[in-house]
């Protein structure tokens, strides 16, 4: 009995010691995780003003708040953005998204964006060349010698976002790129429209009402600009081209100069914990590498 006995113990001993460890492990990745979460919140880009609403007024059309004027100002000034025409630039963009989406674009692609109106051109949209336009609400896919592959009148009417998780086709890739960059390099010419409605909240903090007339994440979006630079810290939205519930906080960790004009040249889309909420460090859902910038 003895000799059968002691080897049972010896396992059982060394079971337990296994199933403990595993358990510490676990523990350290909770806490580190837990960790990097308030860092994440408090000590970067993502880290929210919070103080509540003071003014639910938006600014009278044709005049600008002192954070949107402390905005454009970062970006170069209103002469510069009014004579604007494009943006070019050169862009690596990832992340889980695109992943769950069964949908991305080459690496290095080039993005060239309308300032005026909402028109991008996506070169190339994927591994065989062809290019991806958005012109409004309508997208198209063009093959090298020009002949349109696909097209659709308005991609609204299309858009594959049950969940996370919906298979994106080509056209609703470029639908969400499309309107998503014309979006994101165009901010300082956004804050002088007429037909976008901005509300300053509070000091830093903007909120833009887009109406249905422009093609954007969502119609209601807030901005955190730094107080002291004026340049964009975060961009919270629901990204309904993806899925109609997330919330997505668009955090920027970089700017680049271009010609002395400022860019965002590295942004980490993060999900957010709740509206105008913490974020969840990793994964990132969308990551936006800017690798050349040029306003023309």
């Amino acid at each position: 009995m003895i000799g059968t006995t002691v080897p049972r113990r010896r396992r059982g001993s060394r079971l337990v010691r296994a199933v403990a460890a595993i358990l510490v492990l676990v523990l350290a990745v909770l806490v580190s995780y837990a960790l990097w979460t308030v860092y994440e919140n408090t000590r970067t880009a993502a880290a929210l003003d919070q103080g509540a609403p003071k003014n639910t007024k938006p600014s009278a059309q044709g005049e600008l708040s002192p954070t949107a004027a402390r905005a454009v100002k970062a970006y170069c000034g209103e002469a510069v953005w009014s004579d604007a025409k494009t943006v070019e630039s050169t862009v690596t963009v990832g992340g889980l998204l695109f992943q769950l989406k069964g949908a991305g674009i080459p690496p290095h692609a080039k993005i060239t964006i309308d300032v005026r109106r909402p028109h991008t051109v996506i070169d190339p949209i994927n591994d065989s060349g062809d290019t991806g336009v958005l012109d409004g609400f309508s997208v198209m896919i063009v093959a090298p010698s020009g002949e349109v592959l696909e097209q659709r009148a308005d991609a609204r009417e299309h858009l594959q976002n049950a969940s996370i998780s919906t298979k994106w086709d080509r056209l609703n890739l470029v639908y969400f790129l499309g309107y998503a960059f014309w979006g994101y390099y165009t901010l300082p010419y956004q804050l002088l429209r007429s037909d976008i409605e901005w509300t300053e909240l509070i000091d830093g903090v903007l909120q833009a009402d887009y109406g249905t007339n422009l093609p954007v994440h969502s119609r209601i979006q807030r901005f955190w600009f730094d107080k002291n630079s004026g340049l964009l810290r975060r961009n919270d939205y629901t990204p309904v081209a993806a899925t109609r519930d997330a919330r997505a906080a668009n955090v920027v960790f970089e700017h680049g100069l271009s010609n002395h004009i400022p860019y965002t040249s590295k942004r980490r889309v993060k999900i957010s914990l709740g509206q105008y909420g913490w974020v969840l460090p990793f994964p990132d859902f969308i990551t936006i590498d800017v690798e050349r910038w040029q306003l023309r």
